[in-house]
């Protein structure tokens, strides 16, 4: 079942702390052109997303979230089991339903569903919700539950998991949270905690636990030096039954925003567990990837990621994003995007995303994509 609805602003006019619920949401439309060596393929998602909550009592909240998308083109109707990728977010509970042929597909799925209580000091959130514990803009070692892939870019909302978390306030600036997900297996599962405090006008965290089938111990950190953001997050994985590779992910970032309006953000990321130089399907697979876990962020070994913005007009927004991996391959992803505020609540996106690689022998683009997005907020 498909559900697209648009709602009246009869609502609007009351107080925000006299509403028992809201909706809230958007429409977007995006065109992809995929430019090969010698092909070109178009393909179109419609995009619907629909955000319910519900305010029962002044301690319990209720969420309920949404995604509707409508893919077709070319790459629906000539990759075999296409619905199977793009169900890959779907969870320990089937929320999702398909529906499609040739190269029309229809596919909605709830993404968040869940319960929240407060009651002082403490909140317990049960369902599939997003546990964020990432610091960092483009890789998050510390985000056993939900890391995301930066190649993703339609997807603002990230996957969710389902799961209960439960957390104490101990005081102003900190807190301790204990999570765990759902699975079949326990190999399957993430069991951890995190104690979160502020020092120095410093953020800080250590997490532990397992991540599926890894024991795993993590530090975060996001603060300043003088005007510029520095941040970082090191999260060790070590198997506990002896199977399957120990890994060190470590990333840190620096970014400043200019009196200009321009905006730089550069990160390094290691991950000791990954190929200085991983084979090429290794490097199509990060790039393709819609669900990937703390443990993989990069199939290489070092990667560095330089991002800056600059609003041109206070309508128009554009900047640059790009990722280096340091190989005998030299791999390198270039996203250049740029935004028009047509009005309030409508945007409209041009974005690219181009990967180089030596394939072959021979250095050139394995990948060009070019999207045209047009976005209504509600």
């Amino acid at each position: 079942m498909f559900i697209f609805l648009e709602f009246g602003s009869c609502w609007a006019q009351e107080e925000e702390k006299e509403k028992k619920w809201w909706i809230r949401g958007y429409v977007k439309d995006l065109i992809n052109v995929n430019i090969a060596n010698d092909s070109t393929t178009f393909d179109n998602l419609i995009h619907n997303r629909l955000n319910f909550k519900w305010f029962p009592t002044d301690q319990i909240n209720v969420k309920v979230e949404l995604r509707n998308r409508f893919f077709w083109g070319e790459t629906v109707k000539s990759v075999p089991n296409y619905g199977d990728l793009v169900d890959a977010n779907n969870d320990y509970f089937d929320l999702s339903a398909m529906a499609g042929e040739n190269s029309v597909l229809g596919h909605t799925m709830i993404d968040r569903a869940f319960v929240e209580w407060y009651e002082n000091d403490w909140e317990i959130r049960v369902g599939r919700q997003r546990i964020n514990w990432g610091i960092n803009v483009v890789w998050n070692p510390n985000d056993l539950f939900n890391a995301y892939s930066f190649f993703d870019f339609d997807y603002e909302e990230r996957p969710g998991s389902d799961a209960i978390s439960i957390k104490k306030y101990t005081g102003v600036a900190s807190s301790l949270e204990l999570a765990s997900n759902l699975a079949d297996e326990f190999d399957e599962m993430v069991i951890a905690g995190k104690w979160g405090w502020n020092k120095w006008n410093y953020d800080f965290q250590v997490l532990a636990g397992k991540a599926r089938k890894d024991l795993t111990i993590g530090f975060g950190w996001a603060g300043s030096i003088k005007d510029a953001g520095f941040k970082g997050e090191i999260t060790y994985f070590t198997p506990y039954e002896g199977a399957g590779n120990e890994a060190l992910l470590a990333t840190i970032a620096i970014d400043y925003s200019f009196e200009s309006s321009l905006y730089i953000n550069g990160s390094l990321l290691v991950n000791s567990a990954a190929s200085i130089t991983p084979n090429f399907q290794e490097s199509i697979n990060l790039v393709a990837s819609d669900r990937i876990t703390a443990k993989e962020l990069s199939p290489f070994r070092y990667a560095t990621f330089l991002q800056t913005s600059y609003s041109f007009h206070p309508l128009i927004n554009g900047g640059v994003a790009t990722i280096y991996y340091p190989s005998k391959r030299d791999a390198l992803f270039i996203n250049p995007s740029v935004t028009f505020s047509l009005k309030q609540d409508l945007d409209l996106d041009l974005i690219s995303q181009i990967y180089f690689d030596k394939f072959f022998e021979e250095y050139e683009s394995q990948a060009r994509l070019i999207f045209l997005r047009l976005k209504w907020s509600f």
